[in-house]
């Protein structure tokens, strides 16, 4: 036995299998005394996980050493393992009572035996100090790499399906829907991933969101591939735990928009240029080729990145040999066969989507957003992350140089990869930098770009010796730093998605936000509509009062209603719920789907947030009658979550008439 080692005794397995039983069954006493009800299911199932650990914890106190003599570092690791553990729980949980239909006294044994396992699992692999001291640090670092990969994939499976979907993700649930090779706001990709989960699983969230946990590994793939190519294996997998723990890579993998396939052809596009530029493989550009174009029918913007590699081929000299070959125009010519689809459907609605993406957003109005692109880029990276680019970018010679020949590759060619990456990052982190200057900043405008620092990021989370040498206070602040951070992120999605689904007791829900609490209003708003039905003998056409999020929301859950209750009936309400664009606002795709013209004479069932929207004058100039204004409630889990209003309306007239004053709030 080492000297450090402390003298302690491994618990029997008679102690083990004492301790699980009974925390299950504490813990299932404590679920069914306290699950009076669906809303109360939250508070049951954390009040039991807590109450089975602590007794199965203490029974093993009693009985091993180890544990009794643990130091508060590792009762804080415990602790941390325990949370880890029950947002785990609170996901498997609500996806077997929400998806697959199971009681939820089964589910709930289930997840106790699940949590248990993972508990103890975790224990015996992070906190146990027999195994702490009868291992290096380089072995504690991949285990831990490890762990922080498998938790983050578990945590995204076991939630993909449990919170209500975002605005967007309706609004793409619905180009899926209006299945065409084009749409106005962004290209075909997102709507023909959603389309075949959705046909072949239903209109469920998990359908919804599957292909972007599919992209999400198609991304973690190229970027291991790519930093396994320039740093080696032992480097690579560290990229992949970056990959799996950042933000902006970990909420791409989870939520579906068309940044999730753009994310995945722009880390597959990064990985062939450098297999063009630096291992000189001329099959590379067919590869490059294939991901450029399909970036281009996911996200317009991935056309910032095909810049920066023209650039960089322009001005690397042993590069431009290549302009005198034909590999380069063959992949244009693949980029361009496979986005002609786009360029089709443009053609045939008068460039609209060009016109949208281009000169309509820069002639919106002035917004000098420059100090909001920095919060994004933070809130994307995290503050290790930052501060982690910066140190790649001033401590470069003190990075590469710890690395053996073998790892990084010497010379020229080690020289032109740091600035392949960098360039390809930068570039278009530079260019919404500058479009910041005097537009609008969104959130999600850099997250693939930093693909490209991914590998050189790597260097950073490894305990390799050879770093402290040259190491700067920056360099050692930033790799002491990312255990933590890495560790914070985690509890912070377990959290975040914990209270989106199953819920947190005593943590209450903003109102309106997203679609939060949306199945049972749209039980409850399905109900007004056929009550409507019946009494007035026509269709309603249901009109959301906002520009696609409102719309966008009744279509999906009222179709997920729908279905669940098996009253479709040749009822499709994604077909039979328009926009606000009918009275004169922007409506996106609504517009196409919904021309006002052909809404003549129509009944509407209108509905929005306010009062106001409904009997403003916009509103009255176009149609012959409107009811009054009733309201529904927003519930999630027992806690209000929101209120819209709804007025039936009669004789709507594309054209606007003009209104007299003492008419601006008729009711019939």
């Amino acid at each position: 036995m080492r000297p450090d080692t402390p003298d302690v005794s491994s618990p029997g397995r008679f102690q083990w299998l004492a301790a699980g039983l009974l925390a299950i069954g504490l813990d299932s006493a404590v679920f069914h005394y306290l699950n009076a009800g669906a809303d109360a299911l939250a508070t049951a199932h954390i009040a039991g996980f807590f109450a089975g650990t602590a007794a199965g914890g203490l029974l093993l106190g009693v009985t091993d050493r180890g544990v009794r003599t643990l130091s508060p570092a590792r009762w804080l690791a415990i602790a941390v393992i325990a949370l880890l553990a029950l947002f785990l729980r609170g996901g498997l949980l609500a996806s077997l009572v929400q998806i697959l239909a199971v009681p939820a006294t089964i589910a709930h044994f289930i997840a106790a035996i699940f949590s248990l396992l993972a508990f103890y699992g975790g224990y015996l692999w992070f906190a146990d100090p027999r195994r702490a001291h009868s291992e290096c640090a380089e072995s504690r670092w991949d285990r831990f790499c490890l762990g922080v990969v498998l938790y983050a994939v578990l945590l995204r499976l076991l939630y993909l399906g449990v919170p209500e979907l975002l605005f967007e993700e309706a609004y793409y649930w619905n180009y899926a829907k209006h299945l065409d090779i084009g749409y106005l706001d962004h290209p075909l990709m997102v709507a023909w991933i959603i389309r075949p989960f959705v046909a072949l699983m239903g209109n469920i969230e998990f359908a919804v969101r599957a292909g972007a946990f599919l992209c999400w590994l198609v991304t973690a793939w190229f970027s291991y591939r790519l930093t396994r190519d320039v740093l080696g294996r032992a480097a690579a997998y560290r990229a992949l735990t970056l990959v799996a723990v950042l933000p902006v890579f970990f909420f791409f993998g989870v939520f579906m928009s068309p940044d999730a396939p753009l994310t995945a052809c722009w880390s597959a596009a990064i990985y062939f240029t450098y297999r063009v530029v630096i291992k000189e493989e001329p099959r590379a550009w067919l590869g490059l080729g294939v991901a450029l174009g399909l970036g281009m029918i996911s996200k317009y913007t991935v056309v910032l990145l095909g810049a920066a590699i023209v650039v960089f081929v322009l001005i690397d000299r042993p590069s431009r040999r290549w302009l005198a070959r034909p590999q380069p125009y063959i992949a244009a010519l693949i980029a361009l066969v496979l986005f002609s689809p786009v360029i089709v459907w443009n053609w045939q609605q008068d460039w609209a989507s060009f016109a949208f993406q281009s000169q309509d957003r820069l002639a919106s109005k002035f917004s000098f957003s420059l100090p909001r692109f920095a919060g994004n880029v933070i809130a994307l990276l995290t503050p290790t992350g930052i501060l982690s680019v910066i140190a790649l970018v001033v401590c470069r010679r003190q990075l590469t140089s710890g690395f053996a020949a073998p790892v990084v590759s010497a010379g020229a060619t080690s020289a032109r990869s740091y600035f392949l990456l960098t360039w390809l990052a930068l570039f278009p982190v530079a260019a919404y930098a500058a479009i910041s200057l005097f537009r609008e900043s969104k959130l999600n405008w850099t997250g693939p770009c930093w693909l490209g620092l991914v590998p050189l990021m790597a260097l950073l989370v490894t305990p390799a010796p050879a770093l402290e040498s040259g190491a700067t206070r920056l360099l050692t602040w930033c790799r002491r730093a990312w255990p933590p951070t890495m560790v914070v992120c985690l509890l912070l999605y377990g959290a975040l998605l914990h209270w989106l689904g199953p819920g947190l007791p005593g943590v209450s829900y903003p109102q309106n936000m997203h679609l939060i609490g949306w199945r049972n209003f749209a039980r409850d708003f399905d109900v007004v509509v056929q009550e409507v039905t019946r009494e007035t003998g026509q269709d309603i056409l249901v009109v959301g009062m906002d520009r696609n999020r409102i719309a966008s929301g009744l279509a999906f859950y009222r179709t997920q209603y729908i279905d669940a209750a098996g009253s479709g009936a040749g009822r499709d309400p994604a077909f039979h719920t328009a926009s606000e664009n009918l009275f004169g606002s922007v409506g996106l795709m609504y517009a196409l789907w919904f021309p006002a013209s052909q809404q003549n004479g129509k009944t509407m069932l209108l509905v929005g947030k306010d009062v106001s929207i409904l009997s403003s004058p916009k509103v009255l100039s176009r149609v012959k009658t409107a009811g009054d204004i009733r309201q529904i409630e927003v519930w999630k889990q027992g806690k209000p979550a929101g209120r819209y209003y709804y007025r039936l309306v009669t004789g709507y007239q594309a054209a606007a008439a003009s209104v007299p004053a003492g008419d601006a709030g008729r009711d019939n």
